[in-house]
């Protein structure tokens, strides 16, 4: 199940999609023009094929704006018996307007302009909204609001809150990918495990804020570490995963490469970082497995390199 969830939710978030906060962030400046302004100059703006919509100011009353969008003046130009345009094109732009559009601050958040749009009546549900601001006026598409709202769905139904990396299911989702690809191949996957030791004493002696931090950071740290084709994520409440490809090597060179990987990000992790101080930053364990050529198995990685980082904890306890 949590694989569909994952698989799901990395589909529905289109590629590149954006992830705002506040509407401002998906807002395009909007021309604004006069309601007197003929129908006929109307119509030659939207020529352009980026114009999509542009505001309206009443000229004779100028704190009241409204809208007009590419698929609104194009109804009205067709008119109902196709004399549209015959009728409109001498008459002012404010005939063809909508006078009563969503109109929000550039401050508010996605989410909540989505819940607005949708509560529109169906023919006006997807017309661009309006962004007032103090100097111009902006637009942004209903469907880039939506777009907006499900990117940020799916990252949280895949990552992790506090440290933005991706949650234990698409970690591993994402590790049968990788095993998916290379099976029956020579090339190998490698899992690299890190567990961060004495959490529990920090978040006590420190508090929770101090714990979390910590965590942030380690998982900034790890992100910034990766080479090149790796990705990382978070599968414990203390623990990280790295996961990597290597090109096809035989059992020896795969078990250096993959130790090779290992002590790199634990490099990166394991000094203090500035602003935190000694005692507070936690000492990390770590373990690495890496798959047979030609049989690559996600859960038996998993089982490999969880037995090691057992082993060295329990190395730990007796030192």
């Amino acid at each position: 199940m949590h694989d569909e969830i994952a698989r799901l939710a990395r589909h529905v978030a289109p590629r590149g999609t954006t992830r705002a906060g506040s509407v401002a962030e998906l807002a395009q400046p909007v021309l604004v023009v006069g309601s007197t302004m003929p129908v006929g100059q109307l119509e030659v703006i939207f020529r352009r094929p980026e114009v999509g919509s542009v505001a309206v100011q009443d000229d004779a009353a100028p704190a009241r704006t409204g809208i007009v969008t590419r698929a609104g003046l194009t109804a009205a130009l067709t008119g109902r018996l196709g004399y549209g345009r015959a009728v409109l094109e001498r008459r002012p732009t404010g005939a063809v307007a909508d006078w009563s559009p969503l109109v929000v601050d550039p401050g508010t958040a996605v989410a909540d302009v989505a819940a607005l749009a949708m509560a529109r009546t169906a023919d006006r549900r997807y017309d661009d909204v309006l962004v007032s601001g103090p100097a111009a006026w902006g637009a942004a598409g209903t469907a880039d609001v939506m777009r907006a709202v499900v990117a940020e769905l799916a990252e949280r139904s895949t990552h992790d809150p506090l440290t933005r990396l991706p949650g234990r299911a698409a970690t591993w989702y994402a590790l049968r990918r990788r095993c998916a690809l290379v099976r029956g191949g020579a090339t190998r996957v490698v899992l690299v495990l890190l567990d961060v030791r004495g959490l529990a004493t920090v978040n006590a002696h420190h508090g929770q804020d101090v714990g979390d931090a910590v965590l942030s950071e380690l998982a900034a740290r790890v992100s910034a570490a990766l080479p090149a084709g790796c990705e990382a994520g978070r599968v414990e409440g203390d623990g990280f995963a790295v996961l990597a490809t290597l090109p096809a090597m035989d059992d020896i060179q795969a078990a250096a490469s993959a130790d090779a990987l290992r002590q790199h990000v634990l490099a990166h992790v394991a000094p203090p970082s500035a602003g935190f101080d000694a005692a507070v930053w936690p000492a990390l364990h770590s373990a690495a497995a890496w798959s047979v050529a030609g049989a690559a198995d996600a859960d038996e990685l998993v089982t490999q390199a969880e037995r090691r980082l057992l082993r060295e904890r329990r190395a730990a306890v007796l030192v």
